[in-house]
């Protein structure tokens, strides 16, 4: 898994071996050392031996000190609910690879964890509020090469760091080098290039982290562990209004109308229906959500604010499967892409199909669009003549964006050119001129970086993606890394549309023409994987996200998984505090 874009590269570890020297004279050490197995020098055999010594004398300590029923007798069997799905084959490699293909002094140095490291490292994982890691800055090309090269030495030649890296309770408290808040699973690192001691503190706890993952994972398949998180602290129910920025639960249904006095409020409100959300858009007094249910089936719901009890929208679909976008019309209807689910060996796929539904719920049309089968419509909006606009996931000619009539007729075809792309991204959203913008990566601007991003507006006359700002170019927050999921649009007095990602949100003015970082990735409520959000009038920023997910099979035997409904939150926040 990768290093810079919040994904969860897990690793395993403790303190060094006892006794055993950290190999880390410098690094012309290891150079050496690599020369010398190119011309194929032996390794002393001595250092072979001591090394076997070492990892029998822990066989032997773990022998001793199981009692007869096979555990531990220090060990704690921890009645925890398992909250993520842990797939046993990859936690199996992984042991496999430290056994087989690391070197004897990082087996030993992952054997050498107690099982209280191994529970902390394997909580730190299953309770943190979001999915995966994320960084407070993006990491450098050079650091990135860096970083591979000492991870082959750090398995290999037992190359360790002198250190851990440190551990925060809280963001405000980072005052330098490496430092790791687990609340938000979030890497604090220094706004210089790291150094080798740091880049290697960096490898090392992601490394007991994966490792310990894998080896808790295998005494819970074996029956020898389970574990319980704590229960949430999400609220069932409806939120009342408080004054100030406190999040208040309250009884029976709540009718909130955004406005001055709610802007500032931080609202979290446990949703309380049984769609696994995929998506959602913003409306006047509430919120349309799609997805589907544990069943397979595809719905829409409406949620006024401040509640998180659902009212069915919409649910006649003619197949199963999920809703995966949706978007309002001028005329205040709706628009649902409905992704079909996949019949147990099929040798075919379905075409994305679009449901036009009335501000009523009845449907007025439906309509298949693209030519690929098993696509995806990952967006869709509509511009002031009511054109409908969607990106789709995969297209052979690179014509991402379509443009659709009301009655589903197909206006033309957008493609990613020379100067921007829609594929890594490409989110859309209508913007107060009535025109239709998506979030692209700013291909041509070889100054701002492989993923700069942009957003551009989208020319239904001459089928081109135009930059905005008068033909000028304006680029997204520097730092911001690899954001797949781009724009939440909605008219309010702060901002017409937030780019988020692995980063942070940035908010974006068309008056202003300019980018604004508003939130960075640690004060977020959720994480990214999986979240959808949308601004809500008032300025706010809502987030739909899930502390779980689950994974289920239909009638028909059809696999799904999505966001645990149980599990799913609505956070209300602020973009400036």
């Amino acid at each position: 898994m990768q290093a810079g874009n919040r994904k969860i590269e897990i690793v395993p570890g403790e303190g060094a071996v006892k006794g055993e020297a950290y190999m880390r004279d410098d690094f012309i050490d290891r150079k050496i050392r690599k020369m010398a197995e190119a011309e194929r020098m032996a390794v002393p055999e001595s250092l072979d031996a001591k090394v076997e010594n070492i990892l029998d004398g822990l066989e032997t300590e773990k022998k001793d000190s199981k009692n007869t029923d096979g555990k531990r007798v220090n060990q704690t069997v921890r009645h925890y609910g398992f909250r993520r799905i842990v797939i046993p084959a990859a936690a199996c490699l992984l042991l496999a690879s430290v056994t087989v293909t690391a070197s004897g002094l990082y087996r030993a140095r992952m054997e050498s964890m107690n099982h209280e490291k191994l529970e902390t490292y394997f909580s730190g994982l299953q309770e943190a509020d979001v999915a995966a890691d994320s960084y407070s800055r993006p990491l450098t090309d050079g650091e990135k090469n860096r970083l591979e090269e000492l991870r082959q030495a750090y398995l290999e030649e037992g190359y360790f760091p002198q250190k851990e890296l440190a551990m925060l309770d809280s963001p405000e408290k980072y005052k330098k080098g490496v430092a790791f808040y687990a609340a938000q699973s979030t890497f604090f690192l220094p706004e210089e290039e790291m150094t080798e001691e740091e880049l290697l503190e960096l490898i090392d706890f992601r490394e007991k982290r994966d490792y310990s993952l894998a080896k808790i994972t295998e005494e819970i398949e074996a029956g020898d562990y389970e574990y319980v998180k704590t229960e949430d602290s999400a609220l069932p129910g409806d939120m009342s209004q408080e004054s100030g920025s406190q999040q208040i639960q309250g009884a029976g249904e709540a009718s909130v109308v955004p406005g001055a006095d709610t802007a500032a409020q931080e609202w979290q409100i446990a949703y309380a229906g049984e769609l696994s959300i995929r998506c959602a858009v913003a409306a006047e007094q509430g919120l349309y959500v799609g997805g589907f249910t544990m069943e397979g089936k595809a719905r829409v719901e409406y949620l006024t604010y401040g509640s998180g009890t659902p009212e069915k929208f919409y649910d006649d679909f003619d197949e199963d499967g999920e809703v995966y976008s949706l978007c309002i019309a001028p005329d205040g209807s709706v628009y649902a892409a409905l992704r079909g689910l996949a019949s147990p060996g099929a040798e075919h796929g379905r075409l994305p199909v679009i449901y036009h539904i009335s501000p009523e719920g009845k449907l007025l049309n439906s309509f298949t669009v693209g030519e690929r089968e098993w696509n995806i419509v990952d967006s869709m909006a509509t511009d002031a003549q009511g054109r409908l606009y969607m990106r789709m996931r995969m297209q052979e000619d690179g014509s991402y964006v379509r443009i659709y009539s009301a009655e589903g007729e197909l206006i033309g075809t957008v493609a990613d050119d020379d100067s921007y792309a829609v594929q890594g991204a490409g989110a859309l959203g209508q913007g107060k001129d009535g025109k239709v913008y998506a979030a692209a990566q700013a291909v041509g601007n070889t100054t701002a970086g492989d993923m700069a991003m942009t957003l551009v507006s989208v020319d239904p006359e001459s089928l081109r993606l135009v930059p905005v700002a008068g033909g000028e170019n304006v680029i997204c927050s520097a730092d911001t890394i690899y954001p797949w999921k781009m724009v939440a649009a909605g008219v309010s007095d702060g901002s017409d549309f937030i780019l988020w990602g692995y980063s942070g949100v940035d908010t974006y003015r068309l008056e202003d023409a300019e980018f604004t970082r508003a939130q960075e990735v640690w004060e977020m409520p959720c994480g990214t994987e999986g979240t959808c959000a949308v601004i809500v009038p008032d300025g706010r920023i809502l987030y739909i996200g899930a502390s779980d997910g689950f994974q289920g099979t239909t009638a028909d035997g059809v696999e799904i998984s999505g966001k645990d409904p149980e599990k799913t939150v609505l956070y209300y926040e602020p973009l400036v505090k």
